[in-house]
């Protein structure tokens, strides 16, 4: 509700000035005129049934799949922000921040995500519209017995160009572990989640790891603004900066407990700096694969390029 407007001491004034007899018309006129009741601009969000879509109170292994169907409205406005967190042994993660302006239709949408070790998980899924007004909806996991950890892909060596490098191809299908080059990527850009590049980031080298999706890459790859369709891939920084997992622990892999677990989703972006020789990166597709990246080579050069090792979920 708007705040009535202090008068100044003008304005009094001037209404001191009006004749006795006029008030009750002024008065008249305003209690006649309607008053709007403001637009209900409060967003609606529900679980979808069906379909395989969990419901609360479910049991799953560790490393199950956990697939969320969700749909809401923005109330009236467009929706601009989806949050999913996840709580689990009293730590609360954001798996999911996305931004973005459905002006109509809502959204209706599958969320996939991996089963943890904790006893209880709780998700929470959240919507905010225009408006800022917001929605969230939450539903508990429970731990199943045994496990349920996934197999892997395992493509033992790629190799990408940097952004001057007229050898090698430049882009990269993590799924399949394809690289394409400047005339076989023509449609086939749907499929696109990495690039990389060479710069130096405020003086200091930096061999780096990009996706179609960051905005900053189209300096390097300008042909992206025109892609029909541009993956996010976001790269775990922080790990691979603080080298949380060693090339030995990389190297023991056999399915995805490691790709998933070792994933931190509060510290990821679509690019990944001081990707040096012996760095490990763990990533998430934008179809939401995890995976995990030994840099096996990386030369520090624009016109150099980068070998890669990569794991990443069936």
């Amino acid at each position: 509700m708007k705040k009535p407007r202090r008068l100044v001491p003008s304005q009094m004034k001037s209404i001191m000035r009006i004749p006795l007899s006029v008030l009750p018309l002024l008065f008249l006129v305003s209690s006649c005129t309607p008053v709007e009741p403001e637009p209900d601009t409060n967003p609606f969000l529900i679980f979808k049934t069906g379909s395989g879509f969990l419901t609360n109170g479910t049991a799953i292994a560790p490393g199950g799949t956990l697939k969320f169907g969700i749909s809401g409205t923005g109330g009236g406005a467009a929706i601009t922000n989806l949050v999913v967190k996840r709580i689990a042994d009293g730590v609360t993660t954001t798996l999911t921040d996305k931004g973005m302006w459905k002006p109509v239709g809502g959204i209706d949408t599958t969320l996939v995500f991996a089963r943890g070790y904790a006893e209880v998980e709780r998700w929470i899924f959240f919507i905010m519209n225009a408006y800022r007004d917001t929605a969230s909806i939450s539903m508990t996991i429970l731990k199943g017995t045994g496990s349920a950890w996934g197999e892997i892909n395992y493509y033992h060596s790629v190799t990408l160009g940097m952004q001057s490098n007229a050898i090698y191809p430049h882009y990269l299908d993590l799924t399949t572990g394809l690289a394409y080059d400047q005339s076989s990527v023509t449609g086939n850009e749907s499929v696109i989640d990495m690039a990389v590049f060479y710069y130096l980031s405020s003086g200091k080298s930096s061999p780096t790891l990009t996706c179609p999706y960051y905005n900053s890459a189209i300096t390097y790859y300008p042909e992206f603004e025109d892609w029909p369709i541009r993956n996010q891939t976001l790269y775990d920084y922080y790990s691979s900066d603080y080298d949380l997992v060693s090339a030995s622990e990389f190297d023991r892999a056999e399915n995805d407990s490691l790709l998933v677990s070792a994933y931190r989703s509060q510290s990821v972006s679509g690019q990944s700096k001081f990707a040096y020789t012996g760095k490990i990166v763990p990533f998430r597709t934008s179809d939401g694969k995890y995976g995990m990246l030994k840099v096996i080579r990386a030369d520090e050069q624009t016109d150099g390029s980068m070998e890669l090792a990569i794991k990443i979920q069936k």
